[in-house]
């Protein structure tokens, strides 16, 4: 029977040869499985592997489910789980890239085969799961925040992508452009990318050359496709030529760029930081709107601005002055500045009309 990895139990027996997505051997058929092979399985990333009916005991093995009992595919290989939930195919992902990334900063090379079975499933699950993609901010750690930042951004760039109308395929190019745009800061000195407190000129200097690392990690890999080579090396480039690292502008810039751009910053904004605090998502859609206009792409500000109107009615935000409240109407003029109900008195305040208040938190 095939099962998930995190199914395996001491006493399992392996039903077949696993490989590495690279094709090397990592244990053979009728192996029994101890703690040091499921580690060891985990450790390179195997996902899924068949095993006898009974245990090494001559107990009958009885998971709580079997993988070919309810899957579905995406592109032909990588399978999900409908058992699991969103949350915790989500957190999956976060930790297999948090591996990889400190493979990275110990020299390894990047496989895109690896990264590609990370995103691709949780891509497949986007349209069942719009809501979920605005509030994974919350599941955020600070000590993990560049990990949950990298999945993050894939999937509001694919979910902005989808929004676009972009065909699946070039939707998987741009999760794939997310995921990676940030893989260059397994370069820097990890006391600059955990650091707590307010960086200095020199490190901010040093951060800002993240995108050319993440590039040159990339830019010899033939499986890449280019566009998400420039999208990667460009998402801190701006219309207005106010970005980095190279100052282009415009039209010099690729479509998957200006998606991730904006789903890099507004993801950067909502999340805590090791050194910013984070912010609600209409205060950063309001700073977009407004303090950043004429550096993203305006089709895509819409885009977000839509979905973030859309799944608002009914949603219980806490505002700045303390009090708790609903959202009750969304005029799309003042998205950012609904009309909510505020508990437990039911006051109906339209934030439009007080610039005093503004929504501080998704509850």
């Amino acid at each position: 029977m095939k099962i998930y990895i995190n199914q395996l139990q001491t006493g399992c027996i392996l039903a077949k040869n696993i490989f590495s997505v690279s094709n090397k051997l990592l244990a053979y058929k009728k192996t029994k499985v101890d703690q040091h092979i499921k580690e060891a399985l985990q450790a390179f990333l195997v996902k899924e592997v068949e095993v006898e009916e009974l245990l090494d005991n001559g107990g009958v093995f009885q998971p709580k489910y079997k993988l070919d009992e309810n899957i579905h595919g995406i592109e032909g290989n990588s399978e999900i789980i409908h058992n699991k939930s969103f949350y915790q195919l989500y957190m999956d992902a976060v930790q297999s890239y948090k591996r990889l990334f400190i493979n990275w900063q110990s020299g390894a090379s990047l496989d895109i085969a690896e990264i590609r079975q990370i995103i691709l499933p949780l891509v497949g699950e986007l349209e069942e799961h719009e809501r979920e993609i605005f509030q994974l901010y919350h599941y955020c750690k600070q000590e993990d925040y560049i990990y949950h930042h990298s999945i993050s951004v894939a999937l509001l760039s694919a979910f902005l992508g989808k929004k676009l109308q972009y065909k699946q395929g070039d939707i998987n190019q741009i999760a794939l452009t997310g995921l990676l745009c940030d893989c260059g800061m397994s370069k820097l000195p990890t006391n600059i990318i955990t650091k707590k407190i307010t960086l200095t000129e020199k490190e901010y200097h040093d951060i800002k050359k993240h995108p050319i690392h993440s590039y040159n990690l990339l830019k010899n890999i033939m499986s890449i496709q280019e566009g998400v080579k420039m999208g990667v090396l460009q998402h801190h480039e701006r219309i207005d030529q106010s970005g980095y690292p190279l100052g282009v502008k415009g039209k010099q810039l690729h479509p998957y760029s200006k998606i991730v751009a904006l789903a890099d910053i507004y993801q950067a904004m909502i999340s805590v930081r090791p050194y910013r605090s984070k912010q609600s998502p209409f205060k950063v859609l309001e700073q977009i709107i407004q303090d950043d206009f004429g550096k993203f792409d305006l089709s895509v500000v819409n885009e977000l601005k839509k979905a973030i109107i859309n799944i608002s009615v009914g949603t219980k935000v806490k505002l700045s002055s303390g009090f708790v409240a609903e959202i009750v109407f969304v005029d799309e003029q003042y998205p950012t500045r609904p009309l909510v109900k505020i508990e437990p008195n039911g006051e109906i305040i339209a934030l439009k009309d007080k610039a005093e208040l503004f929504i501080e938190e998704i509850i």
